[in-house]
Formats: C-alpha cells, structure tokens, sequence
C-alpha cells in the first residue's frame, strides 16, 4: 500500500490478451477461464478479428525493419536508459513509426547526399593526381592538353575500364598520357581527328567511359594552376561531408531515446507477433481475445499452468478499468460510478471523495443518539428496501462509517438526541462545533448558532473547492500533461487562495473580513492586487487559447463560479441546523410531557417523557435522515468531482460464474 492509495488511486487497467492453444483444449481453456472469473472476451467476427491480428503483426514487423534501417546510420556506439516503458504499446509504437519514418527519410537523403560528396571526392582526387602526372611529363603547358577542340585536332581526356581505354585508343592519332588509377581504372588523354570526333564520343558513350570537361569547368589554365584549383574542391567537398556526418550524428542522438524505445518494444512485441502469426496460419490451434486485468496475469497464468499454450498480452489506447482501491473505500465506488468508471488516463478519486462525503455527511447529521438509530436500522429496516445482497453489505458499510464519524461530530457539538443528552456530555467535553441552546429558550443563541453553522459551512465548502482544485492542477500536471489545463487550474488555486484577502481589503468598509488565511496580515496589499490581476489576465489568455474567442466570455462565468459553488455548500448549514433545531422542538415537547405527567407521578413523568422521546425522535430520525446522504452526494458529485474527474473509462466485465443468494418464484416481465 502507498501514500498515494488513501488519496487517489490508479484503476486497475486491462490488457488486451491472446489465449494460443490447440483447438483439442480449447473448451478446457474457456472452462477454466470461466471459472476464474478474469476473461472478457472480445466478440468479433473470425476474419475481423484475423484481420485487427495482422494489423499488429503488420505494425510490429514494419517497426523492425525501421529499427534495421535507422540502427544502420548509427556509427559509433551508444548507451541510452529507457526507465518506463508506456503503457499504450500500440499507440507507442504508432507514434514511433511516423515520428522515426520521416527521421529515416532525412537521414536518408543526407546519405545520399553524402555518398554523392564521397564519389565526387574520390573522382576529384582521382583527377588531380592524373593532372600531376601530366604537368610532370609536359612541362610548362596548360589545360589545353588535356582538353581542347580545335578545327582539325580535338583533345578528350577519358576516365573508365582499361579495357575500353585500350580499345579506344586505337582511333587515336596521338596519345598524350595515361594513368592507371587502380587494377580496372584509368585516365588517358587522346587526339583524334576532328572528323572522326562524333563517331569516338558515341563510342564512348557505348563503352560507359567517361569524358572528364576540365575546360568547361576550370577554364584554361596551368597544369600547376589546375591542379591546386583541384585540391581546393576536393576540400571544400571534405568539409561538406564533414557537415553532413557530423548532422546525420546530431540526427541520431536527438532521436537516441526513441530509437532505443523502439528497439525495446519491438524486442517484446516480435516474438509475441510471431506466435499470434503461427496461430492465424495453423489449423491446428485455436486463438482466443478478450481482455484481462494486469493484476490478474499471474492468477491466469497459475489457472492455466498445465495446458499447453501461449498467452500474448498487448496494450490498447482505450482498455476496459476495474476499481483498484483498499478495502474500506470499496463500498464507496458507487458513487464514483455515477460519474462513469474511470479512464486509464486518470485517477480514481474514490478514496478523496470517501473523505469527504462522511465530512459533509458527519456537518450534517451531528447526534450521538441519531447515528446509533441509523445503525439500528440499517440492521432491521434497510434489508425492506433494498434485495440484492451485495448492494445491501455496501450500503451497510457506508452506514457504519457515515454513522461513525457523525458520533465524532455528536461529541464534538454536544448533541446526543439534541441536548436531552448532550447537555451532559458537554460537561465533560467542550463544544468544539456549533449546536442550538437547548429547547431554542435563547433566542440570541440561535440566532449566534445559525451564523455559526453558515460561517463553518462556507469555510468547509471553500476548502473543499481549493482541494478539488489542487488535485485538478495535480492530473493535468502530473497524469495527463495537459500544459494548459495545468496553467488554468493554477491560476483557479491562485485566486481561491489570494481573492479573500483581496475581497477583504477591498470591502474593508463593510467590516467584512473573510481572509481565511490571514494573507492580509503578511502581505501587502498591492503584492495581492499585483497577484490577483496577473492572474486573471494568464487565466482569460489561456481560456481564450483551449477555448476560442469564446474564452473571452466564459472566464467571468469560471471566476464567479468559485462563489457559487462555495455558496452550495451553505446546504450543510439548512440541513444540518433544520434537523438540529426540529430536535430541540421535539425535546420542548418532551419536557413539556414529562412535567404534565409529573404532576400525577415522578414515575410516570420519566415514562412519558421517554415514550414521547422515543416517538418524536424516531420520527426526527426517519425524517431528516435521507437528506444528507443525498446532499453530500451532491456536494462531492457536482461541486468537487466535476473539477477533475472525466469518467470516460468503461468498467471490465469477465464472463463468470457469480454465487450468492438466487430469488426464486419471481416472475420475469417484459
């Protein structure tokens, strides 16, 4: 168990799982699966679901083979830690592929592109050393020599095969320098007659030799000269090829944390493909999809241990959720289930809204002797309205502690029955909350008590918005990253938290002062304007940004909902001083019929005036006692749940042999 659990808590999330078996134990594998009670299988058609299955395979493999390609650009080696893997493995690898398909693109292009450079260096490199050889045989001549088209003579330099080179020469009148570059290349210079000179460049072209244009490109020139205009080239291409490995490195390591999640995913997810490709292929084995919850991997596993077969479990964007919360906020899941299940992209607020559902409840039901007659009658009276055993044991567990903590608020306020009892409770015990002047004889007290139940009503209600608040800022920033969600409900927190201050300074002559944390007395005043306005002018930019144009309007209803919703809670001062004060009318009677028996006998004055009890304020009881359980549901629903919780999941439902108590004799209506 984690801190984190008794706050929020992550829904336990369901894997998408591929039961592999020969077809001969596939009724055995349904049976046990049926029998334990963790498999929702997936109803599609045979060649759907063939087709959802090579769909995978499909992605997995082409994955693969972009890790192939990209990994083959990686030239020096490098460490890089992947500490997480995502949860979504599909979705992951999606979102790798088209990110790394266009990184592979570009460094595809920057290859060739290098490859070019590289061809062009050894070419150049190749020539210059052919233009040494000739200055060192024909002193003092220029490029001419090597390429020149006169009336009668024409000059070629050739590059290519040998053997080409030695065939062409034969048309040749003189042949001014050879070179070889290696065994199967060389370099020659050749004249031929002018006439003659489009019959040897067509057999040039047929021979693929090539013809080197050093006057077209370098002009006429020194040998000398030419061949240092050479070495200039060949460095200018040295220092782009340099450029383009050293972009190609930074391409690699900008990308190297993908890369490396794509290696892992795909190192898991190949062998899994496999398997599911062998199933598809085979007529003998049987493959079977549904959905299992990650916590009941290992109980399929230990279910299905002695059967031969595979299990492949696959992530999905949108898996089916199962409450995981402890064990004492179980009963209190219905509520969150009335705002839908929760998604896998956010938490569970079960635990938060428990707390506060029993504070509300507690503010409002604060009587000793009333939470002991609620726990009496979840008993004997609830089983009348409610059948179904399982809703009944949850309604009980949500009855005893809602009962529990509205004892702690009984002794805190002094009340048992009103203050037929509590009076002497609060003999021993101060009230710490407030609670009416016994029988309501001081007029002035009431009046005090009412404000006093309003005032801890607000106050509750506005801590209550800040935390529902708080923990909206936290999801955006921590669960879903959603920057601008994050921005609004920090400024959302900064003005709950500065606008009383401010509220304060600014009716200061009103003698209102509702600074619940005395910032006022610490800060000056300006630095809380300063914070206010900025604030709002962040929260009306980012409104407008997430919302449109109609940002512009909707941020005053946001801003002026803080103040309505904290006035909702005001319902917890009606309903908990309505039912304070019906009791303290009823102990009015009670004592009235206790002194008119009296008067007969002491004896049966007690008796009258526990009978009277017992019948007003049972009737108290059943009068008052659904309010605040429909009121505090309405509070943690509307006023804190809304705030941050979606409940866009959908709940798993295994198919399963469910025991318990069956009604027989009921006839079944359409």
């Amino acid at each position: 168990m984690s801190i984190k659990q008794i706050i929020v808590s992550n829904p336990d999330v369901a894997l998408k799982t591929y039961v592999i078996a020969p077809r001969d134990y596939a009724d055995t594998v349904l049976e046990k699966m049926v029998k334990l009670g963790v498999f929702e299988p997936i109803h599609l058609e045979e060649e759907a679901k063939k087709k959802e299955v090579e769909e995978y395979i499909n992605l997995v493999e082409k994955c693969k083979k972009l890790f192939d390609s990209i990994n083959s650009y990686i030239e020096e080696p490098l460490t890089i830690e992947v500490r997480e893997i995502p949860a979504n493995t599909r979705q992951t690898l999606e979102s790798l592929y088209n990110k790394l398909s266009n990184v592979l693109n570009l460094l595809m292009e920057l290859d060739k592109k290098r490859n070019e450079y590289h061809k062009k260096v050894n070419e150049l490199s190749a020539l210059q050393k052919y233009v040494d050889h000739m200055n060192s045989i024909h002193h003092n001549t220029d490029s001419s020599i090597l390429d020149y088209d006169g009336a009668l003579i024409v000059v070629k330099t050739f590059f290519g095969l040998r053997g080409s080179i030695e065939a062409l020469k034969g048309k040749a009148m003189y042949v001014l320098g050879e070179l070889s570059i290696d065994e199967q290349n060389a370099f020659a210079t050749i004249a031929f007659e002018k006439s003659i000179a489009d019959e040897v460049l067509k057999e040039v072209e047929q021979r693929n030799l090539r013809e080197i244009e050093i006057s077209k490109t370098y002009g006429y020139v020194s040998l000398s000269t030419l061949s240092n205009m050479i070495k200039a080239d060949v460095e200018k291409l040295k220092v782009e090829l340099s450029n383009i490995e050293n972009r190609i490195n930074d391409i690699v390591k900008n990308n190297a944390y993908d890369i490396a999640l794509l290696k892992i995913l795909v190192d898991v997810e190949y062998s899994k493909t496999e398997l599911l490709k062998v199933a598809l292929e085979s007529k003998h084995l049987s493959l079977l999809s549904g959905w299992v919850l990650k916590s009941k991997k290992d109980s399929l596993y230990r279910e299905l241990g002695n059967i031969p077969l595979q299990i492949v479990f696959e992530e999905d964007p949108e898996p089916p959720v199962e409450f995981n919360n402890l064990k004492p906020f179980k009963p209190f899941e219905m509520f969150t289930e009335l705002n839908g299940h929760p998604s896998p992209r956010e938490w569970d607020p079960t635990p938060l809204l428990t707390y506060f559902y029993a504070i509300f409840f507690a503010l409002m039901f604060p009587d000793i002797g009333y939470a002991i007659g609620l726990l009496i009658g979840s008993k004997y009276v609830l089983p009348y309205f409610v059948q179904n055993l399982e809703t009944l044991q949850k309604l009980r567990k949500i009855v005893y502690a809602t009962a529990f903590c509205a004892v702690v608020t009984g002794v805190l306020s002094g009340s048992f029955l009103g203050s037929l009892i509590g009076q002497y409770i609060s003999m021993f015990i101060p009230s710490v909350l407030p609670s009416p002047p016994p029988r309501l004889l001081d007029l002035a007290a009431t009046v005090e008590y009412m404000k006093s139940a309003i005032k801890l009503a607000l106050l509750v209600g506005y801590i209550s918005i800040l935390v529902a608040h708080l923990t909206g800022f936290a999801k955006a920033a921590i669960k879903t990253h959603d920057l601008w969600t994050a921005i609004l409900e920090a400024c959302m927190v900064i003005m709950i938290v500065f606008g009383p201050p401010f509220i304060t300074y600014k009716l200061s002559f009103t003698g209102i002062n509702i600074d619940v944390f005395k910032l006022g007395r610490v800060m000056p005043v300006n630095i809380i304007e300063y914070i206010i306005y900025a604030t709002l002018v962040v929260y009306i930019f980012c409104k407008i940004k997430t919302s449109g144009p109609a940002g512009a309007l909707f941020w005053i209803f946001d801003v002026i909902g803080i103040l309505a919703d904290n006035m909702s809670f005001v319902r917890i001062a009606g309903i908990g001083a309505g039912s304070a004060l019906l009791t303290e009318i009823f102990n009015g009677f009670v004592y009235s019929a206790m002194q008119s028996f009296a008067a007969i006998n002491i004896a049966v004055g007690i008796v009258a005036g526990i009978a009277t009890a017992l019948m007003l304020h049972t009737f108290s009881l059943a009068a008052s006692v659904l309010g605040p359980y429909i009121h505090s549901l309405r509070l943690i629903t509307y006023e804190m749940a809304s705030k941050f919780y979606e409940g866009s999941g959908r709940r798993i439902t295994p198919i399963k042999v469910s025991l318990g108590s069956i009604s027989l004799g009921v006839r079944m209506t359409s």
